[in-house]
């Protein structure tokens, strides 16, 4: 069966016999498939699909035929609607197809129905094998799908389980992250409050410092009562003023006698160390407070929205320390300030209201801070006929320093009564220094003017005096010797001389005349020179009009003492300290 054309028509079928329309069909396929030399792979491909296509049109007329030639030759089984002489003339409603090359060899079994039967078998013997293996690999990937699957869900799990760890460890992150912002902010805060309030040594001050630095945080209100004295518990007002009287809270009161923080709140209390829990009808923290030791008032702060947490608590004691150090120091200070400007007011000598030389003094404190130096001046007459005037500064600021300018002062009175000259003076004064506070030090400068008219000074490291002339020249009267107290004893200071004609002028000043930040002293000097030269009328006049050019464009640092030694023309005769008649006299009025 090697030519190429119709193998097999079956007509079709009555409607009694196509019921078995599917496997006759499928029979003669397989016959035809044999006899063609279809290879069995191919059958058993081709008779399923015929036994499909009959299955699906039992109604369809078959025709099998061999197209092509060659080893391309195939053997095609068409299902019709219609077939005319023979051929199909319309387009099959289904077809089949199998290789059946030229030249393989035709199936070499016997003919006949049983023979199609066995082939029949056979191919489905071959067909349930390859469904058997069909099924062990869909069974086998079955298997892995499933375990590919549990392995999906496993590791869907394991996701699922690593995101919630995640997000945990994101919130922990998160949560971590404002507590340390958290922490960083009071932290901030508490650095900055304790700038602020130790800046200041003025309690006023202070206390409006820490209410404006709780309005500006706007998380609680404050209020402060301090220890007077007098009273208790004075309240104070945002301005450091005492307020009105009135009673402090409960949780105030008690804060103020037992030392320890009170909370008075309407809430379950913090479990907070050190603290004591109150009810009440509103919050409010109060805390002592404390310095050296003592409790000398109290912080009562009121929650603006949220109640107070354990941090608050904790932040709000901090401040409270740092309040309680700086109002102390204040207190302290401005207490110290007090007695010594008090002293120092005391110890600024009455000018002699008539003598040989007519005087002029200021006394200005520092602007700048609450210090109260050691800056003074003294200026009387001995007995003898001498006018004496001097000036000087204390190293340090404070009572100290206060203390330490009456005692040169007093000692300097003492020692230059009874001294021949000035180098005397200063030499006792050093001596006494040293003995008994030899940790001081200070300048003085001595000016010791004869009856003639002779100016002898001595300088123990002061700022040199200045001498104009009648003729409005200045001089620097220069020669110093070591500060009073100074590491060198024994020592001995040098007098020098000058002669005070009638109409000069002698000008004595501590160094808060001459020294700034921004120049030299030196620069300072000249300047007070030609100022000095420049000024006009009387001493008061020239003491004003000094002050005013040196000390104008600029607040005061230090302290300042300026002194004014004014020599007029006396119209009687008389004889200097030497016993020799120049014909000069000194006078305590102008001529």
């Amino acid at each position: 069966m090697s030519e190429a054309g119709p193998v097999l028509r079956l007509d079709p079928p009555g409607p009694a016999d196509r019921a078995h329309r599917p496997a006759r069909a499928a029979l003669a396929v397989l016959a035809a498939a044999r006899r063609a030399g279809v290879p069995v792979a191919e059958q058993a491909v081709l008779v399923p699909a015929v036994l499909e296509a009959a299955g699906r049109h039992p109604a369809a007329a078959l025709l099998v035929t061999l197209t092509g030639r060659g080893p391309g030759r195939r053997l095609r089984a068409e299902f019709h609607d219609e077939v005319r002489d023979g051929a199909g003339d319309a387009a099959p409603v289904a077809v089949c197809t199998a290789a059946a090359p030229e030249g393989a060899e035709a199936d070499p079994g016997e003919d006949g129905p049983l023979a199609d039967a066995r082939g029949l078998l056979d191919l489905l013997a071959e067909q349930r094998s390859r469904l058997d293996w069909y099924h062990q690999e869909l069974d086998r990937t079955d298997r892995g799908t499933l375990e590919l699957h549990a392995e999906l869900v496993q590791a869907s799990e394991r996701l699922r389980q690593a995101g919630e760890v995640q997000a945990h460890l994101l919130e922990a992150e998160r949560q971590a992250r404002a507590t340390a912002e958290s922490a960083r902010a009071r932290l901030s805060f508490l650095a900055h409050a304790g700038a602020t309030l130790s800046a200041s040594l003025d309690h006023a001050q202070i206390l409006g410092r820490l209410h404006a630095l709780l309005e500006a945080q706007q998380v609680a209100r404050p209020n402060v009562w301090l220890d007077d004295g007098d009273r208790p518990l004075v309240p104070f007002a945002a301005d450091g003023v005492p307020a009105p009287p009135r009673r402090p809270p409960e949780a105030a009161r008690r804060a103020y006698l037992t030392g320890r923080a009170h909370h008075a709140t309407p809430h379950p209390p913090l479990e907070v160390p050190e603290l004591t829990g109150v009810a009440a009808d509103t919050e409010l923290l109060a805390v002592p407070l404390i310095s050296r030791g003592r409790v000398f008032g109290v912080a009562a702060y009121a929650p603006v929205a949220a109640p107070f947490t354990a941090d608050d608590v904790a932040v709000y004691g901090e401040l409270t320390r740092v309040s309680a150090a700086a109002l102390d120091n204040a207190m302290r200070y401005e207490y110290e300030h007090g007695v010594a400007q008090r002293l120092q007011e005391a110890m600024l000598t009455d000018l002699p209201a008539a003598g040989r030389l007519r005087f002029a003094a200021r006394y200005l404190p520092a602007e700048a801070g609450l210090n109260v130096g050691g800056d003074w001046y003294d200026a009387f007459d001995r007995s003898d006929g001498h006018a004496v005037a001097a000036i000087g500064d204390v190293t340090g600021h404070g009572l100290r320093a206060a203390t330490l300018m009456g005692q040169l002062r007093t000692a300097l009175r003492a020692y230059a009564l009874e001294a021949a000259a000035p180098d005397e003076v200063l030499t006792r004064m050093h001596r006494m220094l040293v003995q008994f506070q030899p940790d001081d030090l200070a300048t003085a400068l001595l000016l010791q003017v004869a009856p003639g008219g002779r100016l002898r000074w001595a300088n123990a490291g002061h700022p040199p005096p200045l001498l104009r002339g009648p003729d409005g020249r200045v001089r620097v009267l220069r020669g110093s010797e070591p500060l009073l107290g100074a590491p060198v004893d024994p020592f001995a200071y040098r007098t020098r001389t000058a002669e005070l004609v009638p109409g000069s002028t002698v000008l004595l000043y501590t160094d808060g005349l001459i020294e700034r930040r921004e120049r030299t002293l030196k620069v300072g000097l000249r300047r007070l020179c030609r100022v000095f030269a420049a000024a006009t009328g009387g001493l008061e006049e020239v003491a004003d009009a000094v002050l005013a050019e040196m000390l104008g464009d600029g607040v005061r640092e230090d302290d300042t003492c300026l002194l004014l030694c004014g020599a007029v023309p006396a119209r009687c005769e008389g004889r200097d300290d030497d016993g020799r008649d120049d014909g000069l006299r000194l006078a305590s009025d102008p001529a």
